[in-house]
């Protein structure tokens, strides 16, 4: 065995649990520094990682010594018991052999008694690796199991990442409805079902600046809470749904309806390649906007005139507000914006396609240039953060770190999965906008739009128009860009 001159002294508690069973760091660090003056050693430093799980080596008390380690600034780490070290057989091996023995390190446990310069010391090193690695796939098990048991008991999942629409009660371990949310969450599912897709749903909310907790929705977040469960008092663990204890929001035909929807969606987009295109007797009808209030269009057919005909004009639904107008816009007050006739209006929409189709290089400048997005490399890494929340909930749920801790980590967590999620969203209208310009040129090339029957031209405007806005003396066209 080689001389000892400096040690460094290593001590961890991953809980509070622990240090009230006799692991606590002063407890460690009085232990260790009483056995290093009886050895008449000198103490380089001591290494303290307070409230951190032995599963990985991302600790920064750890990471500094391994540093230091790497600069042999001492030749000793000594530690109180094994497993304050490292849990991992993995880790632990990875520790003596790669860092410590490397750099002519000894490694010395005090409640095991032994030290790696010695042969039995290596061997037992590997042995109580395996024991510790063994005790630490069967707290995994007991977890497991534990989870399942509260998802069959109907109690919520996660405390970390609470469900829009319900708070979390650590004292009641329950869910309970958050009004004013809630309310944002049946807006969700009926604009859904009322046939609006998710990615103008979550236009239609950021625009209207109604927000999730102060920031804008993106397309996963509206996904989620259409696809979740939890909105009809059900608990989801590990894909297996479960009844919960929790006041539903949603009912059951609804969620159900939405879900169908959803499929239908999916599937229509991997055959088609694109939506199906809606189907109205008016040309402009759904298209058509107030330029003042933003309210639909809506046709409104006069009195029959001596020829026996009826003047056709579009007209604004908040104009003479009733059962059809629409209150999300202007606070269903009387919109004073005119009438347009239904030829004229239709003609001009009718012209301005005329233009591209007779300058097909204007398409081009509509569309803005854009950089491809690595989705593959980002859904992993939002898979990676999903899974430590979990981990955190599972630690939290078997008493190895407080409701604070659990708090702050998981913030941090869901704050770079925001982030990434608001990528996977640029791709989304990325990919919208390289299949809508190549829909636009098919259509745009068509046919002389001005000899099509009015199907054939109702079809092409709802192709190629997103939104028309109609005031007195102005018209501006927004394509499907």
């Amino acid at each position: 065995m080689n001389a000892i001159n400096k040690v460094a002294i290593y001590v961890r508690v991953s809980t509070n649990v622990q240090a009230e069973e006799g692991y606590s760091i002063d407890e460690q660090i009085d232990k260790l520094k009483s056995y290093c003056q009886i050895k008449d050693w000198t103490v380089y430093d001591v290494y303290k990682d307070g409230g951190f799980s032995g599963g990985n080596i991302n600790r920064p008390a750890l990471e500094k010594m391994i540093i230091d380690a790497k600069k042999k600034r001492f030749d000793t780490v000594l530690v109180y018991k094994l497993d304050r070290l490292s849990r991992s057989q993995k880790d632990t091996l990875f520790l003596i052999e790669d860092v410590f023995s490397k750099n002519d390190i000894s490694f010395l446990s005090l409640q095991e008694n032994f030290d790696t310069s010695t042969p039995f010391g290596k061997a037992l090193v590997g042995l109580l690796s395996v024991f510790a690695q063994l005790e630490r796939e069967q707290i995994k098990e007991r977890m497991q199991l534990g989870m399942i048991g509260r998802a069959k008991s109907g109690k919520p999942m996660m405390f970390t990442n609470v469900s829009f629409g319900y708070t979390y009660s650590p004292k009641t371990q329950q869910l309970t409805i958050n009004q004013a949310e809630a309310v944002i969450v049946k807006q969700i599912f009926n604009e859904f079902l009322g046939g609006m897709s998710p990615l103008r749903l979550m236009a239609y909310l950021n625009e209207n600046n109604i927000l999730r907790n102060g920031k804008e929705w993106n397309y996963q977040g509206i996904q989620r809470i259409l696809r979740n469960p939890v909105y009809i008092g059900k608990i989801k663990y590990n894909n297996v749904i479960y009844p919960g204890l929790h006041e539903p929001i949603i009912d059951e035909e609804s969620y159900y309806k939405a879900q169908k929807l959803l499929d239908a969606r999916q599937d229509e987009m991997r055959i088609k390649g694109k939506n199906r295109q809606f189907k109205a007797k008016y040309m402009l009808s759904g298209t058509a906007k107030c330029g003042y209030c933003g309210a639909p269009l809506r046709i409104k057919i006069g009195n029959k005139r001596l020829d026996g005909t009826r003047l056709k004009v579009y007209q604004c639904c908040n104009r003479y507000p009733r059962k059809y107008a629409v209150v999300t816009y202007n606070d269903n007050k009387k919109c004073n914006s005119g009438n347009y006739q239904k030829e004229d209006l239709e003609q001009y929409v009718i012209a301005e396609i005329r233009k591209l189709q007779l300058k097909p290089e204007k398409i081009d400048k509509l569309f803005n240039k854009v950089s491809k997005i690595d989705t593959v490399q980002i859904n992993k890494q939002i898979a990676s953060i999903d899974n430590k929340i979990n981990r955190l909930n599972d630690l939290y749920l078997n008493d190895m770190i407080d409701i604070d801790k659990l708090k702050a980590d998981a913030e941090k967590f869901k704050e770079q999965k925001r982030v990434l999620e608001k990528e996977l969203d640029k791709d989304l209208k990325i990919q919208e906008q390289e299949k809508n310009k190549e829909d636009f040129k098919k259509t745009i090339g068509f046919k002389d739009v001005t000899k099509l029957d009015y199907e054939e031209q109702s079809f092409i405007v709802k192709s190629l128009i997103d939104k028309i806005l109609v005031k007195k003396g102005f018209i501006k066209i927004l394509w499907k860009i």
